[in-house]
């Protein structure tokens, strides 16, 4: 029997707490208040929460606008008024402090003593609404605590809803100063040249392939060679510093090979120095140790000190020495600037597709021509003055 007995009493208990947390009440300036049972906010066309609207027991409803009400209790959340471009709007208040955070619908405002009432308004990209907001509203309120400004600082193109009650708990829990505070990298990038030219010198490794297949069917080579070069880096403010231009000179050292195959005796040696132009696109403020990017390159890949001989594996079969153009060509890079205090290192990838080089050469008056094929990729690291 007491079974029944205690489900009865858990359903009142749950009934009643339902309906005490589903309901309304709203409470006016003369001391009355409303209680309402059938209600939900009523919002308008901007997204502000403007008034109440209730349901009688004969179903019908009756509007409540905010003339002459200090707060409204809804669903256990209690809103305040607030006065908006001379209108009076329902707001929660999300953070209480120095700073108080409130929200109206979806949008949320900041006030303090001295910047007032004001919304924080969210960025908007090619006229779609992001769930991140503005910084400059917000490092106009936490000016006075240095602490607040570096973490809006390092947020600034990605503070959310979560980042933005971070920073402000920090500033209501910040011990403040009297003047003005700005972020650490505000008063670096202050002090910096606006666009700068660095100078670096790097080592790496070459991974290449080479293709002989017009000399001596399917013969190819796969080999590593060392490279050594210098790096002109030109920094710029376009797209906040992200976007910066390269000029690159490489030199990869000789590499011979050898093949007897198909009974074509080819003897070969390739060194490469290459001088590039190139653009890099740098993902700023993701981590203070790293910057990647991604880059691209065009210029001249010069054959220095390169030859290709070939000769038939008869008796008194003449050598052809064949000449090797110099090519106009592009590659593909990413890599990442890694700091250590002062000190700056760039580590890059770059990729070399396929690169045809001509070749030439004279025997008995007549002219021959040919041409072998470079692809690969190249490891390096630079050290930036």
């Amino acid at each position: 029997m007491k079974t029944p007995f205690l489900f009865l009493f858990l359903f009142y208990v749950t009934f009643t707490f339902a309906q005490k947390n589903n309901s309304t009440t709203i409470y006016y300036n003369n001391g009355e208040s409303k209680q309402l049972n059938k209600a939900h906010l009523t919002y308008n066309s901007k997204d502000f929460i403007v008034g109440v609207e209730a349901k009688t027991d004969a179903n019908k409803k009756i509007q409540y606008d905010l003339a002459g009400v200090t707060k409204v209790n809804h669903d256990a959340t209690t809103y305040i008024i607030k006065s908006y471009k001379k209108k009076l709007y329902l707001f929660e208040e999300l953070i209480s402090g120095s700073i108080s955070l409130y929200k109206s619908g979806e949008h949320f405002f900041i006030e303090n003593e001295e910047h007032g009432f004001r919304e924080i308004e969210k960025k908007v990209v090619d006229g779609l609404t992001l769930k991140t907001f503005s910084y400059a509203t917000l490092s106009i309120y936490v000016n006075k605590c240095k602490e607040a400004q570096e973490n809006a600082y390092n947020q600034y193109d990605s503070i959310t809803i979560s980042n933005l009650k971070a920073i402000i708990e920090t500033y209501n829990n910040c011990n403040l100063s009297e003047d003005t505070q700005f972020a650490t990298n505000v008063i670096t990038q202050a002090n910096e040249p606006s666009e700068f030219i660095e100078i670096g010198i790097n080592v790496g490794f070459n991974f290449l392939n080479t293709d002989f297949n017009e000399l001596s069917q399917g013969v190819s080579n796969s080999f590593g060679t060392p490279v050594i070069g210098a790096q002109i880096y030109m920094n710029t403010n376009m797209f906040n510093k992200s976007l910066g231009f390269i000029a690159i000179v490489d030199y990869s050292l000789p590499k011979e090979f050898n093949s007897t195959s198909n009974s074509i005796f080819l003897n070969t040696k390739t060194a490469y120095l290459s001088t590039m132009i190139g653009v890099r696109y740098t993902f700023n403020n993701i981590n203070k140790t790293f910057s990647p990017y991604l880059g691209f390159n065009s210029g001249f890949l010069f054959n220095s000190m390169s030859y290709v001989t070939k000769q038939q594996n008869t008796v008194g079969a003449a050598i052809i020495d064949f000449d090797t153009t110099n090519e106009l060509t592009y590659n593909f890079s990413v890599g990442s600037y890694i700091k250590f205090g002062k000190q700056k290192l760039d580590f890059n990838i770059m990729y070399q597709p396929e690169i045809s080089f001509g070749l030439e050469a004279t025997d008995n008056l007549s002219r021959l021509v040919s041409y072998y094929s470079v692809s690969g990729f190249q490891l390096k690291a630079s050290y930036i003055f």
